[in-house]
């Protein structure tokens, strides 16, 4: 049986090498009329091999786009400024399905395409649900394989790395990520990660951008974000909203913080764990909002890229 990296079309195409400091990537392009990006993996998907290295399909100018952002030290994407009238929805997945079907065909019939940082856990339990994303235009972007902590966060309100969180163990996690996604959908992820529960810090962004991997995180001003806390469950928390607090919450963020919502970035989850999934009720009423302001939401690297034929025009 040849192996999954060999029996992709695309793989078959001629490989150049390129520095950028001390991260080294390996680069390939392919022009397939549709263009896909994403990260290599192993021949042999039991153990991830320690020369990995990222390989990318997409539009060429995407791609370059991606190349420029990782190779910059512990790179780090929370929102992207002058975009034009554009923003990004970002859906987070790692062990919840409820409404994660639906929430999928509510996109597909207002033809809106998000980035998807899944984990290998939920690439390898639900690549159905993966496909289907693939399907309809969506992102893929790595969410590690098992979702840890990576930082301090939750004991100190620091983001030190972790005691045993270190440069090998995370390549590991984004390996095996990025062969669970490829396995899953025929082809790797986008070279996008999103560090599980936002625990990050420079050393750590660091260790996956010599995998080529831009972190995205979502937007924050003054105290505040654009997290639709859709993930808290428990009706009796302090951050528990109901589906219309949500949408609030995401409209008002302009005129919370001064931070216009063009070229933001949102945080919201695949799956829920309530009975009532808020996002199918929460989204339509955001996204109305947003169409009658004149904005449009695109996954990240398109997000990026607009942003940097912007700055180019300026010249």
């Amino acid at each position: 049986m040849p192996s999954p990296q060999n029996s992709l079309p695309w793989n078959r195409v001629r490989s150049t090498t390129t520095s950028k400091g001390t991260m080294r990537m390996r680069r390939r392009v392919r022009v397939l009329g549709t263009f896909h990006m994403g990260t290599s993996f192993p021949a042999d998907c039991s153990r991830p091999r320690d020369d990995w290295h990222p390989t990318i399909w997409h539009n060429v100018a995407v791609t370059a786009t991606l190349l420029l952002v990782a190779a910059a030290a512990a790179a780090n994407v929370a929102a992207v400024p002058d975009p034009g009238p554009f923003f990004a929805l970002t859906f987070d997945a790692h062990e919840r399905t409820e409404g994660a079907r639906e929430l999928l065909s509510l996109l597909r019939e207002r033809r809106i395409r998000a980035t998807l940082f899944v984990t290998g856990t939920f690439a390898t339990r639900h690549p159905d649900i993966l496909r289907l994303a693939v399907a309809a235009g969506h992102e893929i972007g790595n969410h590690t394989y098992s979702h840890p902590h990576l930082t301090s966060w939750a004991v100190n309100r620091r983001h030190d790395t972790l005691p045993g969180v270190t440069r090998q163990r995370l390549h590991d996690e984004l390996r095996r990520t990025a062969e669970a996604i490829a396995a899953a959908i025929g082809r790797p992820p986008a070279p996008l990660w999103r560090a599980p529960y936002g625990e990050h810090n420079a050393e750590i962004r660091a260790w996956a951008g010599e995998l080529g991997l831009v972190h995205v995180d979502w937007t924050r001003a003054g105290g505040d974000s654009l997290d639709a806390l859709d993930w808290v469950e428990d009706p009796r928390a302090r951050n528990y909203l109901s589906a219309e607090a949500i949408a609030r919450r995401l409209i008002r963020f302009e005129e919370r913080t001064g931070r216009p919502l063009s070229g933001s970035i949102i945080l919201m989850h695949l799956g829920s764990g309530r009975a009532t999934p808020p996002l199918l009720e929460a989204l339509p009423m955001f996204l109305d909002e947003m169409d009658r302001r004149g904005l449009r939401p695109l996954p990240v690297g398109e997000l990026l890229q607009r942003q940097r034929q912007g700055a180019a025009a300026s010249r």
